[in-house]
């Protein structure tokens, strides 16, 4: 089992830089990041290591959520850096992949993302799909496309969200996508927006 904290290696950094995960104009300093090495359990059963970036600040408490995780023997597909889907977040999501860090606006807002600062950090999408409705069509789109057979939330599966709500909330990701209204986001936690002006004192 692995659970540590580690700077970034330049050779990531590196990786980053070259595929717009980390850009000059993010608010977040490469150096104010941090490694985290992650044991999981696979949909198989199978122990497995991945690896997702966030903020120094909050890197303890990663931690500490993801070896809670692993003792409830929560089954995550992956967990993979951003730049292996040179920071595509619909790539990722169509992987089943679990991440954090990577800079960019939230979907359909000029707004920066909660990733942009390694303040959030998405689990298995295909299990807790993205769905956003078109006010004045009332189309509905749902991400990633393979999700759509786990839109019944009573219909509790394996690598669902509900049933680790409260473990990301007791260690500061207490806002929970799957709470909103539109979008409405089962995949996402983050550390509340407000929280985001202390969290960057002394970060430039």
């Amino acid at each position: 089992m692995n659970f540590t904290i580690n700077d970034i290696p330049e050779s990531i950094a590196a990786s980053m830089r070259s595929k717009a995960v980390w850009t000059p104009e993010c608010p977040v300093p490469i150096e104010h990041l941090k490694l985290i090495e992650i044991s999981h359990y696979d949909f198989a059963g199978d122990i497995k290591e991945g690896q997702m970036i966030v903020l120094d600040k909050i890197s303890e408490s990663v931690i500490k959520i993801f070896t809670e995780l692993f003792a409830r023997s929560l089954q995550v597909h992956s967990i993979k850096l951003m730049d292996e889907f040179n920071g595509d977040d619909n790539l990722s999501m169509a992987a089943n992949n679990s991440s954090s860090f990577n800079f960019r606006k939230i979907e359909g807002s000029t707004l920066l993302s909660m990733h942009s600062y390694g303040l959030a950090i998405d689990i298995n999408p295909v299990q807790n799909p993205f769905i956003m409705i078109d006010e004045d069509t009332h189309n509905v789109r749902v991400l990633p496309k393979k999700s759509s057979m786990f839109l019944n939330r009573s219909n509790q599966r394996a690598g669902m969200a509900e049933p680790i709500i409260e473990i990301f909330k007791k260690h500061g990701l207490s806002v929970w996508g799957g709470n909103w209204n539109n979008p409405i986001d089962y995949h996402h936690f983050q550390v509340p927006r407000e929280d985001v002006a202390e969290l960057m004192i002394g970060i430039s």
